[in-house]
């Protein structure tokens, strides 16, 4: 990198990236899950009209 960091810091910013590229992927797998999951309020609202 071009500011002069030396090994252990370089490494330290390495693996806070990491930590929050992993951090947002799992957010967003999360909501995918979440929007592709049948609503439960479409369930409810069979189950009163029957």
């Amino acid at each position: 990198m071009s500011y002069n960091l030396d090994p252990n810091s370089e490494y330290a910013l390495l693996q806070l990236l990491l930590y929050i590229f992993s951090f947002v992927t799992l957010v967003l797998i999360f909501l995918y899950i979440a929007a592709e999951r049948p609503g439960e309020g479409k369930k409810k609202a069979e189950e009163e009209e029957e």
